[in-house]
């Protein structure tokens, strides 16, 4: 199980519950999803509830997701930070989700390559049979560039759904499916019928 994640600028480690409020205020805050409004946390209990499911992918997996802090002082950032999360989640089936989500004010400093670089490194050494995957949507570019400059490479294109079936449904939404591997037909399917 990996505990601590280091980069130049970056300190990961595994989300806690202690943690519920910093992460609330980045996954409950309307900037963080403007390319997907109906994705943002409108209660402390829903982002509790994602924390608990990344502490159980780290006990069963030996990764999830983690707490992103700076460890230096950045342009007005002090050190110790929380800017966010990032980390990969083991889907219900054989594949990881490589996520990241920051707070504005950490946006444009290249934080997100950054997390999300020994993120990948991480899944990929906790299991390096499995494969990692990512989804975007097609409109969000700063996503897109990011899973680019991981050398992550384009799946599938599309949406799985002409018409949402239900308020919360993402799937007649243009999305790109990223890999850093081919993937198995099966494997694709399952992770296009996510939305």
């Amino acid at each position: 199980m990996i505990d601590e994640l280091r980069t130049e600028r970056l300190l990961l480690r595994p989300l806690t519950i202690d943690h519920v409020d910093d992460y609330h205020r980045v996954y409950g805050d309307p900037r963080t999803w403007v390319h997907l409004p109906s994705g943002r946390h409108t209660s402390r209990g829903e982002s509790a509830r994602a924390i608990e499911r990344s502490m159980l992918s780290h006990r069963a997996h030996g990764f999830g997701h983690c707490a992103v802090m700076l460890r230096e002082p950045v342009d007005g950032l002090p050190a110790g930070a929380f800017l966010g999360s990032a980390g990969a989640a083991m889907l219900g089936f054989d594949a990881w989700n490589l996520g990241y989500r920051l707070a504005p004010e950490a946006w444009g400093h290249g934080f997100a390559t950054e997390a999300a670089t020994v993120a990948l490194a991480a899944a990929r050494d906790a299991r390096p049979e499995t494969p990692v995957t990512a989804r975007v949507l097609a409109n969000n570019t700063s996503s897109v560039r990011v899973l680019e400059r991981l050398g992550l490479e384009l799946a599938w294109s599309g949406a799985s759904s002409a018409a949402p079936s239900g308020p919360d449904d993402t799937t007649h939404l243009e999305r790109l499916v990223f890999a850093d591997r081919p993937l198995d037909d099966a494997t694709l399917d399952a992770v296009i019928a996510l939305g």
